[in-house]
């Protein structure tokens, strides 16, 4: 190998800054404590060195191997930290703290008003509202809107992109119904704006809205363009209203010149946002191709000082004892789809494996990761923590930990969740049978720990590895 050139350390040090741009791990708001902090740059450290590692092979250079190089990479790790440490305790302790227990009460925080009880009272007016969509589309929001007006009644509101700020005008409560004549794509500040309609709303009030989907819009520029400039056209147009808004450094200049205007939502992140702000999906449909959605408040809005908007997220999950914990992954779904567990669940059940079925939640490029693996390579770091061991039962989410019986839930928070789950040895078929395959292991485990999982690790890499094995 030949001695470094100047080409590759600006190379590397381009490599390393883009890393840490697109995982974020400078973004110290988004960690909670001094040990997340370590872990997750120690972790995004590791894969530039094994990124750079292949750079290097490819450029011909000997550096990357040398003891000085480890040692670099050893020294800015830990004045990462350092200076986090003390971003940590002089500027976020206290803030932490308040931000840990308001998500742990949100969590638990169930529905004001049952759903089905809603649905007879608002029926009849909903349907009514759909049926003057499909006979009178929206061409001018503003004339539509003085038309159709003087029909709602006094405990109806028709608006038309109104800003959030407009609406403070109203009190609480005010409302029955609230009807979005204008497109949600040209509104900034979405969830703040779901959340006023939410205070103005009395429980089982009802929201109704529109918004073009980004399969719309994909659909439309590939019919409009000609070949091939419509996907280059629409690989720029992705990339600016789909990409730019989720990272971190980019964000603000996408919305200094967009303004919030015609941003892109594919459905999912529209129901999510909505769901997170305390509302449920009553009806939904597809008219002269914009997506319609009435939604009923049933509960208070999840401030979510931290959604997971970006390509590294943090999911909550049940853990030891009951606890809430914070499983990092990669993204495979749709932002906000997070909020959509208990939609998924009612709509269409689960299949086989116990996941849920026809979940559209999850993105084309997730699907590549999950085939891989990929998306739960970030979980080492709840390992390193000591939230995870290698085997054990799958880190739930509370919803769906509610779908297990008492006695089930019960015997799951005795024992940390695991990176490699029984389900590999089993392979069940049904949320019973899942049940079952993990009762017989954490009983196994609970009589003897070290033995059980060292004979289920290797029955797992033995279906996984020979028989292929994978999960639905």
């Amino acid at each position: 190998m030949s001695a470094p050139s100047g080409w590759f350390w600006y190379g590397s040090i381009f490599i390393w800054v883009l890393i840490g741009i697109v995982l974020q791990k400078l973004n110290f708001k988004r960690y909670r404590k001094t040990s997340e902090a370590f872990w997750f740059l120690l972790f995004v450290n590791i894969l530039s060195s094994v990124i750079l590692y292949f750079y290097a092979i490819y450029l011909d250079v000997q550096i990357i191997l040398s003891w000085k190089y480890f040692v670099l990479v050893g020294s800015l790790t830990a004045l990462e930290v350092s200076i986090y440490m003390l971003y940590f305790n002089f500027v976020r302790k206290k803030e932490a703290f308040e931000i840990e227990q308001q998500e742990m009460e949100a969590y638990h925080d169930e529905a004001q008003v049952k759903f089905e009880d809603c649905v007879p009272k608002i029926a009849a007016f909903t349907d009514s509202v759909f049926e003057t969509f499909r006979n009178d589309p929206i061409h001018e929001p503003y004339e539509w809107c003085e038309k159709h007006c003087p029909q709602l009644g006094p405990k109806a509101k028709l608006l038309c992109n109104t800003d959030r700020n407009e609406l403070d005008d109203y009190r609480p409560n005010e409302f029955n119904y609230i009807i979005e004549a204008a497109k949600l794509n040209n509104i900034r500040y979405i969830n703040k704006y779901f959340n006023k309609i939410n205070e103005l709303l009395p429980y089982g009030g009802v929201f109704i809205a529109c918004c073009q989907t980004s399969l719309t819009r994909k659909k439309n520029i590939l019919k409009r363009k000609f070949f091939p400039f419509n996907y280059i056209f629409y690989a720029f147009d992705f990339f600016w209203h789909r990409v730019m808004p989720k990272l971190h450094y980019l964000r603000k200049f996408y919305f200094n010149v967009t303004k919030g205007k015609h941003r892109v939502f594919p459905h999912t992140e529209i129901l999510g946002r909505l769901y997170s702000c305390g509302f449920e999906v009553y009806k939904e449909e597809i008219i002269n191709k914009l997506y319609y959605v009435a939604v009923i408040k049933t509960k208070k809005p999840y401030h979510d000082k931290k959604p997971t908007y970006g390509l590294f997220i943090r999911l909550k999950r049940v853990g030891k004892n009951g606890e809430l914990i914070s499983v990092f992954k990669f993204r495979t779904m749709h932002a906000y789809s997070e909020y959509l567990q208990p939609y998924i669940y009612q709509k269409n059940k689960l299949k086989e494996g116990g996941k849920f079925a026809d979940d559209f939640r999850i993105s084309t490029w997730g699907r590549f990761l999950r085939k891989l693996w990929l998306d739960e390579l970030p979980m080492l770091i709840n390992l390193l923590k000591g939230e995870m061991k290698l085997v054990g039962v799958r880190p739930l989410s509370p919803h769906y930990f509610s779908l297990y019986t008492p006695e089930m839930q019960e015997l799951r928070i005795k024992t940390k969740p695991g990176l490699l789950p029984p389900y590999y040895v089993d392979m069940p078929k049904t949320l019973e049978e899942v049940q079952a395959s993990e009762m017989k292991y954490l009983y196994a485990y609970l009589q003897s720990p070290r033995k059980t999982d060292w004979k289920y690790f290797w029955k797992i890499i033995w279906n996984i590895v020979f028989k292929r094995k994978r999960s639905e």
